[in-house]
């Protein structure tokens, strides 16, 4: 027997609502028959999982079903066809594991360029579904395009001109660059969930939402979008949810406008081609940028991705605006961690709806309060929702700038005062002087911004209008 499709070694199922693991196997053999099947754990039968009748073999394939694994792991699967009272063909699946199992997708900061020297530790119950389309325990870099089966991602495909095994192995051994998000956040959520997790990477650098597009899903693994959908049919398993970082590639004045819909087309689409409805997605917003071009698209990109929660249904965004980066645009291996755990928090409220566990910090309401000690004055006062324990920053709090309409920072905050939930911006500037302003978090490509809550979620960059009385923005 040689199972083909259904369950690889080293796989994480995706667990169902009440805790269990599925998978259909189908595969080839050599007899006709009765399939059955047992799941071992420690060399032990493992309860109610011994030798039953699972499936059929004819025509030299067979076809069984794996039900009610619980959660945990590692497993081993083993299958044998009964022709009569014989034993006649037989095969197993070493080290299954039942979890939760995410994508990550988007281009090169969810690839991971921060510095190697930085990766977080492996552990061995959370789990990566490589580029070359083989389980493994998770190590940065968990994308290696390189080693890709799919000719988008290595250039290459299978022809000649593809590395053997040997090289494959001494270029990945030469990396410095490499970490991403998705160890970390996997570390995370083992953590907060106590269950394997399984990471699909997805993610390549420098790639646009043009790129993306679901139009080319015909194209299959030549195309991004194709070779998401490939890999995620070849696990025939249903995902927790998708991790996404892009943006850069479009904060460009052909693209910036298209970004929203673009985004709102990808999400309909990979819920209705992976049959997930309901499918959750958490995105990170942009982070920093160490150039001096045009700031416009940037920042704007950043403001659609903030109110992308308002538009589509179970989505929630991260920030990473305050992280620092190893190079000109690419967050740290430090940052990256740190981005990994924001993703985890927001994934465990989204997807599980942990008790307690709050979404990404979201702007309430604006309003303009008198200045204290400077009469006639008025400063900004922005009110916060799901921030977790208190606002706090380390030294001074910064980030805020008031905005005229020609994008310039006028330099009118002079203090910047946290308390709780709230951020108050002083100002001695008087209340009419506030007409045609904007108020932004994260201005510019390079901006310093250093105020978070308790755990560590800082607060999302924008760019929004001011108003002179108190105007509930995005909702309570």
């Amino acid at each position: 027997m040689k199972t083909q499709h259904g369950l690889m070694p080293g796989q994480v199922l995706q667990r169902g609502k009440k805790g269990r693991g599925c998978a259909h196997l189908t595969g080839t053999c050599r007899v006709s028959g009765n399939v059955e099947l047992r799941v071992l754990r420690n060399d032990k039968e493992l309860r109610s999982h011994g030798w039953k009748p699972a499936g059929t073999a004819a025509g030299r394939r067979f076809e069984a079903q794996l039900e009610n694994l619980p959660t945990g792991g590692p497993y081993r699967v083993e299958l044998r066809i009964r022709s009569g009272r014989k034993i006649a063909d037989t095969t197993s699946i070493d080290a299954v594991f039942v979890g939760d199992v995410w994508i990550l997708a988007g281009q090169s900061n969810m690839q991971g360029i921060g510095n190697l020297v930085h990766a977080p530790h492996p552990h061995a119950k959370v789990r990566a579904f490589y580029m070359r389309d083989e389980w493994g325990v998770a190590e940065e870099s968990l994308h290696f395009l390189e080693e890709a089966v799919d000719v988008f991602h290595n250039g290459y495909g299978d022809g000649p001109d593809r590395p053997s095994r040997s090289q494959l192995a001494k270029l990945r051994r030469g990396m410095i660059k490499g970490v991403s998000p998705g160890l970390a956040f996997g570390l995370e959520m083992r953590r907060r969930t106590r269950v394997p997790q399984g990471l699909i990477a997805c993610a390549h650098g420098g790639t646009s939402m043009e790129q993306w597009s679901p139009d080319l899903r015909n194209k299959g693994g030549a195309s991004l979008y194709g070779a998401m959908i490939r890999r995620y049919q070849k696990l025939g398993q249903p995902v927790a949810g998708i991790l996404w970082y892009q943006g850069e590639s479009d904060a460009h004045p052909d693209a910036v406008d298209l970004y929203t819909q673009r985004m709102i087309d990808l999400i309909a689409a990979t819920r209705r081609d992976m049959d997930l409805p309901q499918l959750p997605w958490a995105i990170v917003q942009l982070g920093c940028h160490a150039c001096a071009e045009d700031h416009a698209e940037w920042n704007s990109i950043q403001e659609q991705q903030r109110q992308l929660p308002c538009l589509i249904p179970r989505l929630d965004v991260v920030p990473a605006i305050d992280l620092e980066l190893d190079d000109g645009i690419h967050i740290g291996g430090k940052g990256q961690q740190q981005l990994g755990c924001r993703l985890a928090r927001a994934a465990n409220r989204l997807v599980h709806r942990a008790a307690g566990v709050k979404p990404g910090i979201a702007l309430k309401t604006i309003e303009l309060a008198p200045t204290p000690f400077i009469p006639g004055a008025y400063s900004v006062l922005l009110r916060y929702r799901n921030v977790a324990g208190k606002l706090c920053s380390p030294g001074r709090p910064a980030g805020f700038s008031l905005v005229n309409k020609q994008g310039e920072d006028v330099h009118a905050i002079y203090k910047t005062t946290v308390q709780g939930s709230t951020v108050l911006l002083h100002t001695g500037m008087p209340r009419d002087q506030f007409t045609d302003l904007s108020i932004s978090y994260g201005h510019g490509r390079y901006p310093i911004c250093t105020i978070s809550d308790s755990e560590g979620m800082s607060l999302p960059g924008m760019k929004v209008t001011l108003k002179e009385t108190a105007t509930p923005l995005n909702g309570d």
